[in-house]
């Protein structure tokens, strides 16, 4: 009987070894790994292992070589991935030594291998479960708050009961079926729970996707309706350039400089309603053009520069990073005399550079990467999406940094952008 339940234990425990490692290596490569590869890891690694009674060695190479298979040729995400994992595992020792405390069960542990197994294997639970938690609370949305913190509690909970009741009962009667029994019950309410836990977020995250690709399409809609208009203005201007040409003649030969002028200027003004921005992606330069029309409506003096092959970048990423930036741009100018935004998209190598810079009035105080100006001893609109813009060219594998000087800010984003 003990055999068997150590047998048991010890399949649960590389199990829930097998889930952490496929969770960690997800979170750093940002992708799902294949269904045959974790079937692979599991039958070689944790299947194998427990019928033949060959744990030992395997269990800590494992994680290792499978780390190795996954991220082949990507030293740094490989070297991530691996700090990660271990570092998750030190948990182990402060939740020991809780757990420790609380049932006072450092003799037990010490004389009975099925009591350790059944305390390595809850702790074990308990440290997979906190990173879960972890994850998916910086994952989470606004809107999910509550709900978040039900699953979490719940988990929690779970985690918390498993160890305690089943302990308990080892400690009592190390031999008792009630214990396989209880302990797999709750060990599958926890299963149950973390997956919807994750549904739950996944369709969150589809909803607010979803939201934004609607808002992306309108947006995109306006542009090449404005675009159309700006088309029909200079067909409208080519058809009657020979009658403008004759208008401007006549005031030459009277040599009426004024009336030129005016005239002249009448024509660039209908010309200058919407401006063409060429980005290699629509959503782009619908955005961008978007942003400097929003710009130029509060007296806001603007310079756009784009000069590259294409944006290989999804658009969720794209817009995000350079919706957040100008319109944090346009706030802080907005509150200037003569505010003005330069913004450039360029390309170098296989890096997209975004450099965003404006004017601002007050003085600036940076506190844990947030912006604070004296004037108003309020958050600078810098701040508003500064830790979005982090999260994504972080997700990117990009950089940005951020300076400024008296009465100048400026962001600078470097990106990949492969073909």
């Amino acid at each position: 009987m003990n055999n068997y339940i150590n047998i048991f234990l010890e399949f649960l425990y590389l199990l829930c070894n097998a889930f952490l490692l496929f969770r960690i290596c997800e979170e750093n490569m940002h992708n799902k790994i294949s269904i045959p590869m974790k079937l692979f890891y599991i039958i070689v690694f944790v299947v194998s292992p427990v019928t033949i009674h060959a744990i030992g060695i395997l269990s800590y190479f494992a994680p290792i070589l499978f780390m190795l298979i996954i991220f082949r040729k990507l030293n740094k995400l490989l070297l991530k991935c691996l700090f990660n994992y271990i570092a998750i595992l030190f948990l182990f020792i402060p939740i020991a030594t809780i757990q420790t405390l609380l049932l006072n069960d450092a003799h037990f542990a010490l004389s009975s291998q099925e009591y350790l197994n059944y305390k390595t294997t809850t702790i074990f639970i308990v440290v997979y479960n906190i990173y879960i938690l972890y994850t998916n609370n910086i994952k989470r949305k606004s809107s999910a708050y509550f709900y978040s913190y039900a699953f979490t509690i719940i988990i929690l909970g779970l985690s918390m009961l498993l160890g305690y009741i089943t302990l308990s009962i080892c400690i009592e009667n190390p031999n008792s079926y009630n214990l396989i029994v209880i302990f797999s019950i709750i060990f599958l309410f926890l299963i149950i729970c973390i997956s919807l836990y994750d549904k739950f977020l996944a369709v969150i995250e589809e909803n607010t996707n979803y939201r934004f690709k609607l808002e992306l399409d309108k947006m995109e809609q306006e542009y090449s309706a404005k675009l159309d208009d700006k088309l029909n203005q200079l067909h409208s201007l080519r058809h009657d350039m020979k009658n403008h040409l004759i208008v401007i003649d006549g005031y030459a030969s009277q040599h009426n400089d004024k009336k030129i002028h005016e005239y002249i200027h009448n024509i660039c003004e209908d010309l200058s309603l919407t401006n063409a921005v060429d980005s290699g992606s629509h959503i782009v330069s619908a955005l961008i053009a978007e942003k400097e029309n929003k710009a130029k409506l509060q007296n806001i003096r603007c310079e756009i520069n784009i000069s590259i092959p294409g944006i290989n970048i999804d658009d969720f990423s794209i817009t995000t990073i350079i919706g957040n930036l100008f319109d944090n741009a346009i706030k802080a100018a907005a509150e200037c005399e003569h505010g003005w935004i330069r913004f450039s998209l360029t390309q170098t190598g296989s890096y997209m550079n975004i450099v965003i810079e404006n004017s601002y009035s007050g003085n600036i105080i940076e506190n844990n990467g947030e912006f604070t100006s004296t004037k108003n001893d309020n958050v600078l609109p810098h701040g508003i999406g500064i830790k979005n813009v982090r999260k994504v060219v972080s997700n990117l594998n990009g950089q940005i940094d951020f300076s400024y000087a008296s009465g100048y800010f400026s962001v600078k984003a470097e990106l990949p952008n492969y073909s």
